[in-house]
C-alpha cells in the first residue's frame, strides 16, 4: 500500500496570470494511492495541520472510476487512483496531511509530513531573449486539466514558485502558442528535494521523454535516450520501414540531428560526446524516430556526490543552410549515482 499526499498553494493574483484561457493555477490538495484491490463505492477522508492546529478537513464518496465535480476529480484504476480537489478558503501551507481510505471492510490511513522547496529562475528562447510562459508541475504521469502546480513567469520570463517536495514525473513549459510558433520545454523525472534554479530554453522543437543510464560493463560512459519533435509544420514526413522484420508505419516529426548539433551538460559541466545514433520508438500503434546519445561520464568521486541534473539540447543553426531548416529544443532530468564505483543510477 503507498498513499502520497501534496499541497500546493497558488500566490499568483489575476492580473499575474498571462494567459488564463491557456493555464490557470489553482490552491488544490492531492493524494495518489496505490492498494491490493479497488472497490465501488470507497471513502476518502482527509484532514491537514498547521502548527498542530487543523486548517482543512473533507469527506468525499467515491462511486465510478472517473469523476468530475465542483468539489474534486479522481481517476482510479483497478489499484491505484489519483484524486485532486480545489481548496478555496485556505491559505498557508499545511506541515501534515492525514489521508483516510475506507473499502469495504478494509481501511488505510497515512500522514504525510510536508516539506516544501522554492523553484525559480528565468525563461528564455535560443536568443537569449526572455519567454513569458508558464511552469506547470507534475507530480504524477500528467496529472490533469482540474487542477494544476503552476506559476506564470513574469514579463522578463522569470518566476518563483513554492511547490511540494518529492518526485515529479515532469515539469512542462509553453504557452498558448505551443503548436503554432513553438513547442514546450520537458523536464523529467524531477527531484524536488531542495531550492533549485532551473533556467528553460524555449524553441521549436522538443526533447522528449529524456532518460539516463550508465555503462558498467565497460567503457566508462553515460547514454542518454529522447524523442525529438518539431513543429509539424516545420517537416512532418509518413512512411514504412521494416524494425525486427516487421513493418511499420512511421510518423516522423522528428529533426534530423548530427552529433555537432547536440550538447550535454551535466551540473553545469558539458560533457564530451562521443556518439549519436538514430533509433525507433514503437508503441501499439505508432513508430517515431528517436536518438540514443553516448557520452563521457564523470570519473571522481567528487564529481559524482549529490543529485546530478542532465541537460540535452540539440540546435542547428550553425547548419541550418544544410539542414534547410532550424531546430532548437532543451530538456532535462534528474537522479542520483547509487554509487562511484559503478555510477548505476538511482
Amino acid at each position: 500500500m503507498e498513499i502520497d499526499a501534496w499541497w500546493f498553494e497558488n500566490k499568483q493574483k489575476d492580473s499575474e496570470i498571462l494567459q488564463p484561457e491557456f493555464c490557470t493555477p489553482k490552491t488544490h490538495l492531492g493524494i495518489y494511492a496505490e492498494m491490493s484491490e479497488i472497490t465501488f463505492p470507497f471513502n476518502i477522508s482527509v484532514s491537514a495541520k498547521k502548527d498542530n492546529c487543523k486548517i482543512y478537513c473533507g469527506e468525499f464518496k467515491i462511486d465510478q472510476k472517473k469523476e468530475i465535480t465542483d468539489f474534486f476529480e479522481i481517476m482510479c484504476d483497478n489499484r491505484a487512483f489519483l484524486f485532486k480537489s480545489i481548496i478555496g478558503d485556505v491559505t498557508g501551507l499545511p506541515d501534515e496531511i492525514t489521508v483516510e481510505i475506507t473499502i469495504g471492510e478494509k481501511r488505510y490511513k497515512k500522514t504525510v509530513k510536508c516539506e516544501y522547496a522554492d523553484i525559480h529562475g528565468k525563461i528564455t528562447d535560443f536568443e537569449g531573449n526572455p519567454y513569458p510562459a508558464v511552469v506547470i508541475f507534475s507530480r504524477i504521469s500528467f496529472d490533469s486539466e482540474y487542477a494544476c502546480m503552476a506559476v506564470w513567469s513574469d514579463k522578463n520570463g522569470e518566476y518563483s514558485v513554492i511547490v511540494p517536495k518529492g518526485c515529479y514525473n515532469m515539469f512542462y513549459v509553453c504557452d498558448g502558442s505551443y503548436g503554432k510558433t513553438v513547442l514546450e520545454s520537458w523536464s523529467w523525472h524531477m527531484i524536488v528535494d531542495r531550492d533549485e534554479e532551473h533556467d528553460f530554453k524555449i524553441g521549436n522543437g522538443e526533447v522528449y521523454s529524456l532518460s539516463a543510464w550508465c555503462n558498467n560493463g565497460g567503457g566508462k560512459t553515460m547514454f542518454f535516450w529522447f524523442r525529438p519533435m518539431i513543429l509539424p509544420s516545420v517537416k512532418k514526413s509518413e512512411y514504412e520501414t521494416e524494425i525486427n522484420g516487421i513493418k511499420r508505419k512511421v510518423y516522423d516529426i522528428s529533426p534530423e540531428l548530427e552529433l555537432c548539433d547536440i550538447n550535454v551538460m551535466l551540473n553545469g559541466s558539458r560533457l564530451n560526446t562521443i556518439s549519436l545514433q538514430k533509433i525507433y520508438e514503437t508503441g501499439k500503434d505508432y513508430t517515431m524516430p528517436s536518438y540514443i546519445i553516448q557520452t563521457e561520464r564523470p570519473d571522481n568521486a567528487s564529481e559524482t556526490i549529490e543529485k546530478q541534473t542532465v541537460i540535452v539540447e540539440y540546435n542547428n543553426s550553425d547548419r541550418k543552410e544544410q539542414a534547410g531548416y532550424t531546430c532548437q529544443s532543451q530538456g532535462r532530468t534528474q537522479f542520483y549515482f547509487k554509487d562511484f564505483f559503478a555510477l548505476t543510477l538511482r
